[in-house]
Order: C-alpha cells, then sequence, then structure tokens
C-alpha cells in the first residue's frame, strides 16, 4: 500500500505545494481545510495527479481545543477506515497571524492557539497512527522569525502588551520547542521543526489589518515561490536521510541551528508540561 499522509493548511501557500508534490510521489494525502469550497476547488485543481493515490479532505477547524480535538479524530476515522490505522507522515503546516488581540473559547490567545496548541492535539491523536509506520516522519512548520523570539514565563501567550509580531514570533519559537521535545520522548518516530525562509504566501494578509498586511504584502513579495521549501520538505518526510536527524532545525534541506534558547531542556518540559495542562491531554500516554 501506497504510504499516507496528513497535511494542514493544505488550500493555499506551502501546504498546497506540498501536498501536489507528495501526490506526485504516489503517496496518499489526507488533507485540512476549514472551507469545503477551498477543498474542493483544490481537489480540481489537483485531479490530474490522483490517477493512482487517493486525495481526501477532512473539513474541520484548529481554533479552540474542542475543534481541534473533533477534526483530529475525523483524521483518525478516515485512516482507520481507509488506510488500516496506519499513519507515514504528519505535516503540520497550517499557521495564523492575526492584527489585535483575540482569545478563543478556552481563554487562549488565538495565534498561541492555532500555531501551539492544535499542533500538539493533532499529534497526540495521530502518534498511535504514525507508531505503525515502518517509516514515521512528523514536520512542523516554523519560521526563521523565532530567532527573534525569546522565553517570557510571565507572559507565554503574549496577552500582556501584545503585540502581533511578538506573538507570531514566540508561536514560531515554540515549534521548535515541541519538536526539540518530542524527539526527546517519542525516539521512533523522527520529527523536524522547518524554516521554509522568505515565502510568497497570503498568511500575513488573511487575518490582518492596516500596516501589518500592507508589511506582509510588500516584504513576502522578495520571497521565494511556494514549490521552493515544498520541495525540501518532501526530501525531509520520505528520503532515507534525513531520519538520524530527529529534532533537529532544517532549512535548505540541511540542519542549522535553531535559536539557542530552544537548547534548554527545561524550557522544553516545562512548555510542554504547561501545554497538556491547557489541553488537558497528555502526549506522553501515547
Amino acid at each position: 500500500m501506497s504510504k499516507v499522509a496528513v497535511v494542514t493548511g493544505a488550500t493555499s501557500g506551502i501546504g498546497y505545494a506540498v501536498t501536489e508534490l507528495l501526490l506526485k510521489e504516489k503517496i496518499n494525502v489526507i488533507a485540512l481545510s476549514r472551507d469545503e469550497d477551498k477543498a474542493n476547488i483544490t481537489k480540481e485543481k489537483l485531479k490530474e495527479f490522483t490517477k493512482d493515490v487517493e486525495l481526501d479532505f477532512i473539513i474541520g477547524d484548529l481554533s479552540d481545543n474542542e475543534q481541534a480535538t473533533e477534526t483530529s479524530k475525523k483524521f483518525v476515522k478516515l485512516i482507520q477506515d481507509k488506510y488500516k490505522g496506519k499513519l507515514d507522515i504528519l505535516m503540520n503546516i497550517a499557521g495564523r497571524v492575526t492584527t489585535g488581540y483575540h482569545e478563543n473559547k478556552d481563554g487562549n490567545e488565538l495565534t498561541f492557539a492555532v500555531n501551539h496548541l492544535s499542533i500538539f492535539i493533532l499529534t497526540y491523536y495521530l502518534t498511535p497512527l504514525l507508531k505503525k509506520s515502518d517509516d514515521p516522519r512528523v514536520l512542523v512548520v516554523s519560521s526563521l522569525s523565532h530567532y527573534r523570539a525569546s522565553i517570557n514565563w510571565d507572559n507565554i501567550q503574549s496577552k500582556n502588551m501584545y503585540n502581533i509580531l511578538k506573538s507570531y514570533k514566540r508561536s514560531k519559537l515554540y515549534n521548535v520547542f515541541f519538536v526539540k521535545e518530542y524527539a526527546r520522548r517519542f525516539e521512533s518516530i523522527p520529527i523536524f521543526a522547518i524554516d521554509p525562509g522568505l515565502v510568497r504566501t497570503n498568511i500575513g494578509a488573511k487575518n490582518t489589518s492596516g500596516l501589518a498586511r500592507i508589511a506582509w504584502k510588500l516584504r513576502s513579495s522578495t520571497g521565494t515561490n511556494i514549490y521552493y521549501p515544498a520541495r525540501f520538505m518532501i526530501d525531509v518526510s520520505t528520503k532515507e536521510a534525513y531520519k538520524a536527524l530527529s529534532g533537529n532545525y532544517i532549512k535548505k534541506g540541511k540542519p542549522v541551528k535553531s535559536n539557542p534558547v530552544t537548547y534548554n531542556a527545561d524550557h522544553g518540559r516545562r512548555l510542554w508540561e504547561y501545554t497538556e495542562e491547557l489541553t488537558h491531554i497528555s502526549l506522553n500516554n501515547q
């Protein structure tokens, strides 16, 4: 049976490119979209690549614990029903940048919830399925902006003096912490933090306004096309050489040093435990 991959954020940007390239590699894809119309449009665009493999969409949301859990369970059910409960690749790509401070119904800052908590929840539910694979891989898209972020345990969700850039940078820093801590706890499942570099996507224009939107459009216009980082991500998720690099921060297909603070194992453990408290789940039990 062909490999099976889960991709979040699959209807646009890097997620779309990764989905296309996975299909070209003859890997079945189960993709996530918040919008059914966008999912159908994406399926039609990629129809020519699904002659020998499947492209399924899960319609769901990652904005709060309940929705992220319901969405995760939809993935589990489909994989169990269609692929004998085995998952080979998990691509955590979906992300959010938000103008102004917003809390979800759990009381968590929205960028923090989508970019960090939802990854923890989805990976929690899919880890047992990844364990059934002979060659599992987990990829989490971080950002070069994480180098300019720091840990502040008195303001971990950036609720005080909220700033759009600070919140996003910190969420991408937490992605790297998650990858390193997961690698320590699950040695049999290689996991990688991916730095895609500056890419021409619309992530900075979806939930932003004013100067933030203008600044993103100007900056992203100088970035690479979506297929440039996507090709490296396919290599990381399929090539044998990467299996020994679990826990690493990968840029342009090569391991590089991440923000020095991410090598502090005490911070990684503390963030993991804090995340368990907020999500009411323990990934250690998987």
